[in-house]
């Protein structure tokens, strides 16, 4: 299975991802660290989820335009050992965010208020795909490299 996040800037959200990764596993485990200012941190973990669990192998693509739970699948499925990641850098979304409500306008800003991280201790923005799995983004219009990579990874 090629699970493509290249174009997931809003990446959807952690009530979406994780019943998405729960498909992925046969055992519950953690897939992503949140940690807010001044304290260690807690493990954000998934457990299976359904009649059926997806076994065969599987690559993940990710690149400049994989934001968001996007970026958190992605650090997941490679945390939990489900997946080989390949691409580029993410889109480096730094944390989680919450909103402050501006009571006058009824607008709402969004602040980054938390570090999210791989549960290898790597901030989520800072995280990449192994040296091996690096491969460029865009060619312009000759074949995809990133796609190339991942077919023969799974032919092997």
């Amino acid at each position: 299975l090629i699970l493509d996040l290249r174009d997931t800037p809003s990446g959807g959200n952690t009530g979406v991802a994780e019943p998405i990764l729960g498909r992925f596993v046969e055992q519950a485990g953690p897939y992503q660290v949140t940690r807010y200012p001044g304290d260690e941190g807690f493990s954000r973990s998934v457990t299976p989820r359904g009649p059926w669990t997806y076994k065969k192998p599987m690559v993940v693509l990710v690149g400049r335009w994989t934001g968001s739970m996007g970026e958190g699948m992605a650090i997941g499925l490679d945390a939990l050992g489900r997946a080989d990641v390949i691409g580029t850098r993410m889109a480096g979304l730094a944390g989680g965010t919450e909103a402050a409500r501006l009571e006058e306008t009824g607008l709402s800003l969004f602040f980054p208020t938390y570090d999210l991280l791989h549960v290898d201790g790597t901030q989520r923005h800072r995280w990449s795909p192994q040296q091996r799995f690096r491969v460029p983004s865009d060619n312009g219009n000759e074949r995809d490299l990133t796609l190339a990579k991942a077919q023969d990874l799974l032919a092997q």
